[in-house]
């Protein structure tokens, strides 16, 4: 009996947070050069059109990061680390980035951005959740 009084807590509890969770993007970004640190965001949709862009500041690589956004069925994402908070992503004599960046879909390219056939991805519903892995150019 008191097992069952237990698992009716916890399905009661579980079933408040999802359906606190609001309509939008979830990520969460791990191998920044340091932490805490600000993470810059950009959302594209198939024609690559941007649908909104941002920062947020987080303070390890497991925090998640709330976009507030309406995607649509493909879309991709683009993240960088903008570690000296300068809102843009800084980049070296032959315009290679300087700092850590990463794509959805684990789109990579050495010392350029991917196709955006090969970044997109499929919404999963109205709450989506991607992780990213933040690489510099040798990586």
């Amino acid at each position: 009996m008191k097992t069952k009084k237990i698992l009716l807590i916890f399905a009661c509890y579980a079933s408040t947070l999802v359906a606190q969770e609001k309509e939008g993007l979830y990520f969460t970004c791990a191998a920044a050069e340091q932490y805490p640190t600000r993470i810059a965001y950009e959302v594209l949709d198939a024609n690559e059109e941007r649908i909104t862009v941002g920062f947020e500041d987080i303070q390890s690589s497991r925090d998640t990061v709330y976009v507030d956004v309406q995607l649509p069925e493909r879309f991709m994402v683009q993240v960088y680390e903008d570690a000296n908070r300068n809102d843009k992503l800084d980049r070296g004599l032959l315009t290679q980035p300087l700092e850590r960046y990463d794509f959805s879909n684990k789109a990579w390219v050495f010392l350029g951005k991917p196709d955006v056939a090969d970044a997109l991805v499929k919404r999963q519903g109205q709450v989506h959740y991607l992780h990213f892995e933040l690489k510099d150019v040798l990586d």
